[in-house]
Parts: structure tokens; sequence; C-alpha cells
């Protein structure tokens, strides 16, 4: 079951504003998961990131899947990217192209950033963003599953190496990276309000399973 792509309206300044509740709805059947459906909106003054994720949408993502996976200590993967700013950290994400499968997109995305196998422990739900700009604005599905790793050597086996580091947190840390992603100041401002976002959707699902 796919979540297809609705392209925007001519002259609405509407863009993938469809979503797909049979999907979601179906996800959480097969994974005997409640979920939850979360609705945030971000307002950009400035249109650089903006413009940035209207134009990822446009070309080959939906959305992402938001990956918080748990290793044998109990603890969970942060990553960041060598051009990030310094001890900038979040929980990984990888984008769901248009005409692909959430579910298979969790497990592929996993394994080509961290070169791991995960058993799904809970799927949390999905954050729907809206960013907007002046008079317009786009949506973007963000995806949340907690992961249990089973297999594979982190990094080594990645096949994408988008990320350059990792480390391992617990959930109070976690909660001080985010925070850390929402303070962000200068040209990397608004990338964090939307990292920030993401990350805090993890920190407050590990809060209610005690992680």
């Amino acid at each position: 079951m796919v979540l297809p792509f609705i392209a925007a309206q001519k002259g609405s300044g509407l863009m993938n504003d469809y979503f797909d509740e049979n999907e979601y709805n179906y996800i959480c059947q097969k994974l005997h998961s409640k979920g939850g459906i979360y609705d945030v909106t971000i307002h950009y003054d400035s249109p650089g990131y903006f413009n940035r994720i209207k134009s990822v949408v446009q070309r080959d993502r939906r959305g992402e899947v938001v990956f918080c996976v748990i290793r044998p200590n109990g603890k969970v993967i942060v990553v960041t990217c060598s051009d990030y700013p310094e001890n900038i950290y979040r929980i990984p994400t990888g984008g769901i192209d248009h005409n692909e499968n959430v579910l298979e997109a969790i497990y592929r995305e996993v394994y080509e950033e961290l070169g791991l196998t995960v058993r799904i422990k809970s799927f949390c739900g999905v954050v729907r963003i809206r960013f907007e700009h002046g008079n317009e604005h786009v949506m973007f599905y963000s995806y949340i599953f907690i992961l249990e790793e089973i297999g594979g050597n982190l990094l080594e086996d990645a096949s994408d190496d988008e990320v350059s580091a990792v480390r391992e947190v617990d959930t109070e840390e976690l909660a001080r990276i985010a925070e850390s992603l929402r303070n962000i100041k200068g040209k990397w401002h608004d990338w964090g309000q939307f990292r920030y976002v993401t990350t805090n959707a993890v920190v407050k699902q590990l809060e209610e399973i005690c992680i």
C-alpha cells in the first residue's frame, strides 16, 4: 500500500498535501501499534530553507522515516555529518520515495545510513509538518520508529557515506541534543528547527516507554 504523491494544484501554493490515512492505519494494524498523528507548523521568515524543502518534495520524496535504533547496551544512536556545525548531532532519518512503501523505506534507510539490520520495536506514529513561508506552504511527513539492532556493523556496512560519526546516548542526553538543535544560530537555524521537531518527538516517545 503506497501513499501517492499529490502535486500542487495550479495557483494554490499547495504541495504534497494529501495524507493517506489508509496507509497509516495499515502500518498501525500490521505492527499492532496505536501510533499517533501529530501536527506541527514551522514558519520561516526567509525563503532559503523553505525552498530547499519544497525542491526535495518536488524532486524525490514525500516524507521520511525517523529511526531511533536501540543498541544492545540500551542506548540510542545519534549521528552527525561532516558539514554540520561542531558538536551537533540528531536522530537519523531517511527519505521515503514517492512510490515507496514506508515499511520498505525504514529497513532500506537504516541499512544504507548505518549498516545495521533491525527489528521494529514500535511504530510511534507520524508528525505532519507544515512548512510555511509567506503565503506558501509545503507538507512533509515524518514516520517515527523505535527499532532494536539485530545485526550488521555500525557504519562499516553502510552503503551511504553521508554519516560521518555516531554517538550512543540515553534519553536524558538525547533531550539535551534536541535543545541544541532548537538553539542553533546563524545559517543552520532553520534546519535546526526542523531537526528539533523529529529528534524531540523521539525523546517524548522514549520517555513514555521509559528507555
